[in-house]
């Protein structure tokens, strides 16, 4: 897939000024030179400038220009993989991290061609080691469900 300059531009330009916006909340610091806002509100500028330089030097042509890898079987794919982490995302609160990333990535494993068997066993070690790196090790916080209450 090819994205012109300009839809990128826009994007910067926009994505800038959500910065900038994002800011305004921001409180002063007593006694400091730089407030808390000043370093994102820099970013923000700097995207916006080059939002400007890439709008004002982009070729002109289509927008967006599919290729070949995204027609078809694989481009099926690919939305399928993004369609399950953002269902990911919504159904872990539910579930709990462990069965829900166990789910996802048995079926995708098997959705990628794996036999129903390695596809589960896979899904399983994945969800326990990641669970363990990050839940345990990191200390990250997952959302808890049957499986998490169990182990923990």
């Amino acid at each position: 897939m090819k994205i012109n300059d300009r839809l990128i531009g826009a994007l910067a330009i926009l994505g800038g000024l959500a910065v900038i916006a994002g800011t305004l909340g921001f409180r002063e610091i007593p006694g400091q030179q730089f407030g808390s806002a000043f370093f994102p509100r820099l970013l923000g500028i700097a995207l916006i400038f080059c939002g400007v330089a890439f709008v004002a030097t982009a070729a002109n042509g289509p927008m967006v220009r599919v290729g070949e890898v995204l027609k078809g079987r694989s481009g099926l794919k690919i939305a399928t993989v993004l369609a399950a982490v953002i269902g990911w995302v919504f159904i872990t609160p539910i579930l709990g991290f462990i069965l829900n990333t166990a789910l996802l990535i048995a079926a995708l494993a098997f959705l990628a061609g794996g036999k129903p068997f390695p596809s589960v066993a896979t899904g399983l070690a994945m969800a326990v080691l990641l669970f363990l790196i990050f839940g345990q090790l990191l200390r990250v916080p997952l959302p808890m469900g049957v499986v998490e209450s169990v182990l923990s």
